[in-house]
């Protein structure tokens, strides 16, 4: 918010929020492993129902929670598609940041297109954000998944989210694309053998990488 040039804002699913938490989108994939073996999954969905919930309630949302994950359940409950499914910590996320940001939202199966052989359409993914992105308003897009030519969800690999924000950087030719993290910096060795390792900020590092990269041509 304090920088109103960022307009195209990428999502991922929630991570941990404590040492004995999880990674929504490994409880995704865990529901849905108990689905296959036909083992309940009650606990496990609970959790992530929980933990979107307490989200709404601490930054005051209004969003329809309750209906997106009966939505969910019933696709775990009829025709189980594992893609879909794991997608979806990504697009919860985006459906609250852009509530919480007053921003559009814009679900990434209409905008991120794959090829049937699992490739990203980059052609057809720049047309689709170019006609359905409005470029005066900001816009919350999840990552880490799009759709196929007919329009079945496919994910990318774990971690897509930075390919989708460099997908959407590319095709509105932005000056900047900024890659944030959930840690403050990067320990220089294991905190588990070494006693009190050195912590570099994880800007510095960003910025030694660039430097390697672009030398004097390093952007500001």
């Amino acid at each position: 918010m304090a920088d109103p040039d960022r307009k195209y804002v990428v999502t991922s699913a929630c991570g941990k929020s404590g040492q004995e938490d999880h990674k929504v989108t490994d409880l995704l994939y865990l529901c849905a492993a108990h689905i296959t073996y036909d083992v309940s999954y009650e606990s496990i969905f609970q959790s992530i129902v929980d933990k979107y919930m307490e989200i709404k309630r601490s930054l005051g949302l209004k969003i329809y929670l309750a209906g997106e994950f009966a939505k969910i359940r019933q696709n775990m409950a009829q025709n189980l598609n594992l893609d879909y499914l794991v997608s979806r910590g990504e697009y919860l996320t985006g459906l609250c940041l852009a509530e919480y940001l007053d921003a559009d939202f814009v679900d990434a199966s209409r905008v991120i297109r794959f090829h049937y052989d699992g490739s990203i359409d980059l052609d057809k993914s720049q047309e689709l954000l170019k006609a359905q992105v409005d470029p005066g308003r900001r816009v919350v897009i999840p990552g880490f998944y799009g759709s196929l030519p007919n329009g079945v969800i496919k994910v990318m690999s774990r971690g897509g989210s930075d390919i989708t924000g460099s997908i959407v950087a590319n095709a509105f030719d932005v000056d900047v694309y900024e890659n944030w993290t959930d840690v403050s910096g990067f320990y220089v060795a294991d905190p588990r053998i070494i006693k009190d390792p050195v912590q570099d900020s994880t800007d510095y590092l960003l910025r030694t990488a660039a430097d390697e990269l672009y030398g004097s041509q390093c952007p500001a």
